[in-house]
């Protein structure tokens, strides 16, 4: 059970980065709004930019330490029960392992390629609204640098959100098979 509450604690934790990452959104929102500018630019960095990004980061990390805790904690507590585990396997491939494999690209990227935030990272304005671009899907992280995309339009907001409702589908069904519903 102490294996389990470790995959549980670490999905907690992401979901406290998430809270982060949307408050330092906001503020930063709210600093570009009290500017009033006549006309919107298409790109904008401000103090707050650093922050969005760290807290992007630190969500990319818990998720992938959800992740991690799963295979080096649980799997080993699991080795006596191959039918459970390959239970929980199969959950984990159907809601999250997608997500976990992403999370694994971007934070093995930003601890031993580049700390964000990277040269003219900034927000993209859009109406307006501040939107924070991220890497498209990385698929060479030995090359980071030459794969490094935006085409898809991908932006800290929305893969955090992505991360979280893939990490937490996956840990309710996780807690059904050792809690069932009665």
């Amino acid at each position: 059970m102490d294996s389990l509450y470790e995959v549980v604690d670490a999905a907690g934790a992401l979901e406290y980065s998430r809270k982060a990452l949307l408050r330092v959104i906001a503020i930063a929102q709210d600093e570009f709004n009290r500017l009033k500018l006549d006309r919107n630019p298409p790109r904008w960095a401000d103090a707050n930019t650093p922050a969005v990004y760290y807290e992007f980061c630190n969500a990319v990390a818990w998720t992938r330490t959800v992740d991690d805790r799963w295979k080096d904690q649980l799997q080993p507590a699991l080795e006596h029960d191959k039918i459970l585990w390959k239970q929980l396997q199969r959950i984990r491939t159907e809601s999250a392992a997608q997500r976990f494999e992403d999370a694994r690209q971007l934070a093995r990227c930003s601890l031993h390629k580049f700390t964000p935030p990277y040269a003219n990272a900034g927000a993209r304005v859009d109406g307006g609204t501040l939107i924070y671009p991220v890497p498209d899907k990385i698929v060479n992280s030995d090359k980071f640098r030459l794969n490094l995309r935006f085409d898809s339009g991908r932006h800290a907001g929305a893969v955090v959100e992505d991360y979280w409702s893939a990490v937490s589908s996956f840990i309710e069904k996780v807690l059904d098979v050792f809690y069932p519903k009665k």
